[in-house]
């Protein structure tokens, strides 16, 4: 009797070894899963300058980028500036024996009202099979606050080591139209007055848009104009290092963001669009400069365009088949797609097998229908308490001010917080939820349910859900559910699949996104629940103690981190503004957000601020907030507006109006009360009011942007619903400030910069139309 005693407890032990094992085994293969996702999103090594000619070199490329920057001041539409670095686009393109033409057109923003003159930059490379073409498209402006090396000089630099390998091949099936287009970032200008105007819009039947947000990181195919299925494979059997997801362009899709893109995906225009988001500190601002474009971002932005344009040029355009795809890439080594029509069948499949793989471990006795039941609540109580905690230290840290701004310099021990309470909380909260057997039934059972939802829903999407479904079906039915493998199969499966998404996260979407990150890593962890349940209880509570003490370790070291640095400043912008109705005049200073803390000691010496922010002016939003201090008279004109010709009829108000600005500022806004009810609105003989959103009032005005003022101002025409006369704005805006705005300027931290249309002097006028 002894003897069998000894030996059942000596069994256990062995058990107790093996769980204990398999729970480490579960937290070695999951970090070399992320560390291996983390190497394979790495842009590829730039060729040299010598690689073989027909391949895409950065070398190469790096010395056209160069060029293209010059001395590296921005160059925003209608600037000086830019009017060189188009000149050296049309001298590299006509170097490599193309014949570019100048567009010059006037477009409005579709949807905010902003309009402007704009000089397109075209190329033609004719195909076999002339009348049908593919359009490689990159913007050459950039915002007044930098010199926009990244975003897009990198995107027009691959344009043209693109343009030179096709030029030295074959000619084409089709053609490739070159748009190297103006005023994208004042708002799609150059797109829209291509496709406006332009007859050779008509050819375009594929479109390829290289775009950046930021400086550095690999090259991501986030956003697809469907139809997609028939373009997918055309790119991707022709890059060597693809990024993607059909939930980028899910997500993108819901998002308010733009890129040249856009205007195609309105006319239905099927295209591809790539970006690279890394180091969104620069974007924007003074760093965007080609000291900081990212050499293997430019090598994989142009391997991705080449690879496109390749593939689309040699298809037949005449009629593509209907249809989106479901699509991602596995480590970069190519991309796995499918129909959407096949996708609530596989989820279906998975739910199916998950189902079979059940009953035969309830049937067999390994798992129990309170054990399934408790395992069916990991899921949802793991995400609950996640996300309630989440919610918890997110206040924490904005309550110590670790994101006083959307960027820093140092977010990973913010992010590797909500990481490690993830970690934690599931492990807490699986290890109380039952056996591995039924944790596994019940954990997958969610996990094929949610397949077959989000399949009916939102197809593109639920691949992260129906792949690790399918493989945990087959190795529950072919392996039982109680084993090693199925326990880590399926949980590697979906770790390949998540982590891909949950890495660059924070670098899409910001401080908003830490929540969701905490929310998607303990979906993912709750896939290893059973290795997880199966460790001793000793080894589940070191970990969750382990992860929650890191945690708070995380959170301490990112209320400690210095929040901004010269590499990643933040934006804080200097205005100068005058009233030319009463005569004063004012220094404002804006943050990104303005905020008491968002105004640098030195600058509050320079000037007498007030102490809290305020909105300046009238048509400013509460949010739209800034610091003011009284500053000396500028001798300097406020903009005019005539009215040319006035009529009323029938109760509505038809007005032509002429704006200039008498000290030649290239930029006017005019700003109308809502209570005049405006109804019709042309910039230059375009309408300005081309949807819903640009034709209601924000913020209790309506208001609209010649951003390429000339020197004899602007024509607007206007209808209102009101006749009666309303008080008007009319402001005028140039770029930098006035001379004794210098001491401002000395006053500026290195830790900050000006960004997206940087330091600015305005005058305002009110006028009774």
């Amino acid at each position: 009797m002894a003897d069998r005693v000894e030996m059942r407890v000596g069994g256990v032990g062995r058990d107790e070894d093996r769980a204990r094992g398999g729970l480490a085994w579960a937290l070695v293969l999951l970090a070399l899963t992320l560390l291996l996702v983390v190497v394979r999103r790495q842009p590829p090594a730039p060729r040299a300058a010598s690689a073989p000619a027909a391949e895409f070199s950065a070398g190469r490329a790096r010395q056209v980028l160069q060029t293209l920057v010059g001395d590296g001041r921005p160059h925003p539409v209608g600037s000086p500036a830019n009017d060189q670095v188009r000149s050296r686009v049309m001298a590299v393109l006509s170097g490599l024996g193309y014949k570019p033409e100048v567009q010059e057109g006037f477009a409005c923003h579709y949807r905010s009202a902003v309009c402007g003159r704009v000089r397109n930059v075209l190329a033609r490379l004719p195909g076999r099979e002339p009348g049908r073409a593919v359009l490689l498209a990159s913007h050459y402006d950039s915002v007044p606050a930098g010199p926009g090396a990244a975003d897009d000089l990198t995107g027009v630099a691959a344009v043209l080591e693109i343009a030179r390998i096709l030029k030295a091949g074959p000619a084409p099936r089709n053609t490739v139209l070159l748009l190297i287009d103006d005023g994208e970032e004042a708002g799609l200008l150059g797109a829209s007055a291509f496709l406006a105007d332009n007859p050779a819009a008509r050819e375009v039947k594929a479109v390829v848009n290289l775009e950046a947000r930021g400086s550095s990181g690999p090259s991501l195919m986030f956003e697809t104009v469907s139809p997609d299925a028939w373009m997918i494979p055309l790119w991707s059997r022709g890059a060597s290092h693809p990024v993607t997801s059909s939930i980028y362009v899910g997500v993108y899709r819901r998002m308010p963001n733009d890129t040249d893109l856009t205007e195609f995906r309105h006319r239905r225009i099927p295209g591809l669009n790539f970006a690279f988001v890394g180091e969104p500190t620069h974007y924007h601002t003074p760093l965007d400069s080609f000291a900081n474009a990212s050499p293997a971002s430019l090598q994989h932005h142009g391997d991705n365009g080449l690879a496109a344009v390749r593939g689309l040029a040699g298809a037949d355009l005449s009629s593509p088949p209907p249809g989106d795809a479901v699509f991602f890439d596995l480590l970069g080594l190519g991309v796995i797609r499918w129909p959407v029509g096949w996708t609530l069948g596989l989820a279906l499949l998975g739910l199916v097998l998950v189902l079979l793989a059940a009953a035969r471990a309830v049937r067999g006795g390994a798992a129990s229908g309170k054990g399934v039941a408790l395992g069916a609540l990991a899921l949802p109580a793991t995400l609950v308490a996640t996300v309630a905690l989440g919610w918890v230290l997110n206040f924490a840290l904005a309550l110590a001010g670790v994101f006083p701004t959307t960027w820093v310099a140092h977010p990973l021990p913010a992010v590797a917080s909500f990481w490690l309470l993830a970690l934690a909380v599931t492990v807490l909260v699986t290890a109380r939820l039952g056996a591995p057997a039924g944790l596994w039934v019940g954990v997958w059972l969610d996990w094929a349910i949610l397949g077959v939802v989000v399949a009916a829903l939102a197809p593109g999407f639920s691949y992260i859900f129906v792949v690790p479904s399918l493989v945990a079906g087959l190795t529950g039915l072919l392996a039982g559910v109680g084993g090693p493998g199925p326990r880590l199969v399926p949980a590697l499966a979906a770790a390949l699949l998540w982590l891909p998404l949950i890495v660059p996260l924070f670098d899409g979407l910001g401080p908003i996104a830490l929540i969701p990150i905490a929310a998607v890593v303990a979906a993912l962890l709750s896939s290893f629940a059973p290795a997880f349940a199966a460790a001793r209880p000793a080894a589940r509570r070191a970990l969750w103690q382990g992860a929650l003490a890191l945690v708070v370790v995380s959170a301490v070291i990112a209320v400690l981190t210095p929040r901004h640095s010269p590499r990643a400043p933040r934006i804080v912008n200097l205005m100068f503004h005058q009233d030319a109705t009463t005569g004063e005049a004012r220094w404002l200073v804006r943050g990104s957000p303005a905020s008491p803390a968002a105004l640098p000691p030195g600058l509050r010496a320079a000037a007498t601020f007030h102490g809290q922010p305020e909105a300046p002016f009238p048509w400013s939003s509460p949010q739209s907030r800034a610091f003011v201090s009284p500053a000396p008279v500028l001798a300097a004109p406020g903009p005019e507006i005539a009215v040319l010709a006035s009529s009323v009829a029938g109760g509505t108000r038809t007005l032509r109006l002429r704006l200039t600005s008498p000290r030649g500022a290239p930029e006017v806004t005019f700003y109308v009360p809502a209570a005049a009810r405006l109804e019709a609105l042309k910039i230059e003989g375009h309408d300005a009011l081309g949807s819903a959103d640009a034709a209601g009032p924000y913020g209790g005005w309506y208001s609209a942007t010649d951003v390429t003022l000339s020197a004899g101002g602007c024509e607007v025409e206007a209808v209102l619903g009101e006749a009666s006369p309303q008080d008007w704005y009319v402001v005028d805006s140039s770029r930098g400030l006035p001379p004794n705005g210098r001491r401002l300027l000395l006053a500026r931290p290195p830790t900050a910069t000006p960004g997206f249309n940087g330091d600015t002097t305005l005058v305002s006028r009110k006028v009774r139309i």
